[in-house]
């Protein structure tokens, strides 16, 4: 079971990475790509078995998003930020 501070800092990512696509991303994402980008977020958060599949997507996503200048290399980075911190298992090592 999970304690409240870790899932309260993860949701805090989730939020902030939502906020992320909403503010940067409304003109430079196309809804797919947002879906993809929420639906990695939603795995991590919940621990679904499918997550890992879904974060290697979202980061080849991310790295296509910088290396074709759409989104800054700052934006991205604040993205995979958000996006490692919705992911329960991350600080269990």
């Amino acid at each position: 079971m999970m304690t409240v501070e870790p899932m309260s800092a993860r949701g805090a990512h989730y939020t902030a990475l939502l906020e992320t696509i909403d503010h940067r991303g409304a003109t430079k994402l196309h809804a797919k790509e947002r879906e993809q980008l929420l639906e990695a977020a939603d795995a991590l958060l919940f621990g679904e078995p499918e997550s890992q599949r879904l974060l290697r997507s979202a980061e080849e996503l991310i790295e296509a998003l910088e290396t074709s200048e759409r989104w800054s290399a700052e934006s991205c980075d604040q993205l995979r930020e958000h996006l490692y911190g919705c992911d329960g298992a991350a600080g269990v090592a």
